[in-house]
């Protein structure tokens, strides 16, 4: 009986160390890149840009990298055929394809702060408009959370909030 009582107690103390050196593996930091791009407070002015599906350009027109990572957001949710549009650079919702998701054909935002959450994950908050539905992802308050992508940044995901 001792012994089932000890034998039972030993394997709960084995389970529970390996829990704690896996939990204790898995929840140390990650670095993501030795080159992070840098990360500068810039204001913006009240500038809106405006998007149309079939007059998309390949040049940025915004002066920060950061941004230009939404502008490339913006111009393949507009058309993900876009040049240099991959699943690999953005968020894979983008390349849905159903009529239902009504993509949009214009698109425009003003940007309207930038938050760093930590040096490899900014948010940029921007108010923008659209024509279409796009799972809610373009009226209103919509944040564009940047990670690094070598020396500049690229969009990794796009939430929406109400304010």
């Amino acid at each position: 009986m001792y012994k089932k009582i000890l034998i039972s107690f030993v394997l709960m103390v084995a389970i529970l160390v390996a829990l704690y050196a896996w939990k204790t593996k898995t929840s140390e930091p990650v670095i993501m890149s030795d080159k992070k791009p840098a990360v500068t407070a810039k204001t913006f002015d009240d500038r809106i840009y405006t998007y149309h599906a079939d007059k998309l350009s390949e040049n940025c027109r915004i002066n920060s990298e950061m941004a230009c990572a939404v502008d490339f957001a913006i111009k393949c949710t507009l058309n993900p055929d876009f040049d240099g549009c991959r699943a690999s650079k953005l968020p894979k919702f983008i390349f849905m394809s159903d009529e239902a998701l009504q993509r949009p054909t214009e698109m425009s935002f003003k940007i309207a702060k930038i938050k760093p959450i930590n040096p490899d994950l900014i948010e940029i908050h921007t108010d923008s408009t659209c024509n279409g539905n796009w799972f809610g992802l373009c009226q209103g308050r919509i944040i564009y959370v940047l990670v690094p992508n070598g020396e500049s940044w690229r969009v990794k995901d796009i939430y929406a909030i109400e304010l």
